[in-house]
């Protein structure tokens, strides 16, 4: 079922549009009442978007649930709906950027979803996404090795190589997790980071809130993907820092391995990652890769 947990897509092009996309995959679609409602910023009310996220865990017919695109909203949603109905009837789940909260909410209660590509957002589904998304949904098999992004050169910020369960996100939604029943929890885990839109100096006052209320801190490793539009506006040259300079500055003090370019991002080329699965991280050879299936059956 494709719902809108958060903001609506543009228009009913694109929902076609993604409609077409999945069917292509050999997805049978359908779509939430709420998908195209509009309440502002927001995919209608709080309330229609949950009915339609509760409709999609209940009805044991849809197997599972894609977000149309992200935005804002998922918060809100997470005041109203049950996750343990998740758990009752569990399935997969598909999104990024704005989803990474309802991951989290899933995560906290041992419950696998998918960081992957929403077909209805600007990015939509290309080819390698659409490969990638297929493949970790649809077969009972670890991911294996997550390719990097072919636009951008990988860089070692700490050598070392590191075990543990996946987590992670967009930066900005990580920070808006603190202090909620759905924190993000990096004891010993491998934390993907990735952003769109935010000047290094932003990216660093979140970096320095995460570690200030121990995040990070206690991770196994971090990998880093795709920061797109992230380039100094405000500080500039000597006022300023670049984004690599940030990130080496707040990042490689943790002495955990740490690199950066995986394909992952707010960007069309990205890879659908499980979340709580087991994965192995090489910083010196910029290589992760996925160690268990994200579906069973």
């Amino acid at each position: 079922m494709l719902i809108s947990p958060a903001s609506p897509p543009a228009g009913q092009k694109d929902v076609s549009a993604a409609q077409q996309a999945l069917k292509r995959l050999g997805f049978k679609v359908r779509l939430g009442r709420a998908v195209l409602q509009r309440c502002g910023y927001l995919a209608g009310t709080d309330r229609e978007r949950t009915r339609d996220m509760e409709n999609a865990f209940l009805d044991p017919d849809i197997k599972g649930v894609f977000c149309t695109r992200g935005g804002y909203g998922t918060s809100r949603l997470l005041e109203h709906f049950d996750i343990r109905l998740v758990r009752r009837q569990p399935k997969v789940l598909l999104g990024f950027s704005d989803i990474t909260l309802l991951h989290l909410a899933l995560q906290s209660i041992g419950i696998v979803s998918f960081w992957g590509p929403m077909p209805a957002a600007s990015t939509g589904l290309n080819a390698f996404s659409a490969s990638w998304l297929s493949r970790a949904v649809m077969q009972c098999a670890p991911l294996g090795r997550v390719p990097l992004d072919r636009r951008s050169q990988a860089g070692v910020l700490r050598k070392g190589k590191a075990i543990g369960r996946l987590t992670g996100g967009t930066i900005t939604l990580l920070a808006a997790s603190l202090g909620t029943p759905y924190e993000v929890q990096t004891r010993g885990r491998i934390v993907f980071l990735e952003e769109i839109g935010e000047e290094p100096y932003r990216i660093d006052r979140m970096l320095t809130q995460l570690l200030a209320a121990g995040k990070l801190t206690d991770a196994a490793g971090i990998v880093l993907g795709v920061f797109q539009d992230c380039a100094p506006q405000l500080f500039t040259g000597k006022n300023g820092l670049s984004l690599d300079a940030m990130l080496k500055d707040r990042l490689c003090p943790l002495e955990i391995p740490v690199f950066s370019g995986l394909a992952i991002g707010h960007m069309a080329a990205q890879v659908t990652l499980p979340y709580g699965v087991k994965a192995r991280m090489d910083a010196e050879k910029c290589t992760l890769e996925i160690l268990e299936p994200g579906v069973n059956n």
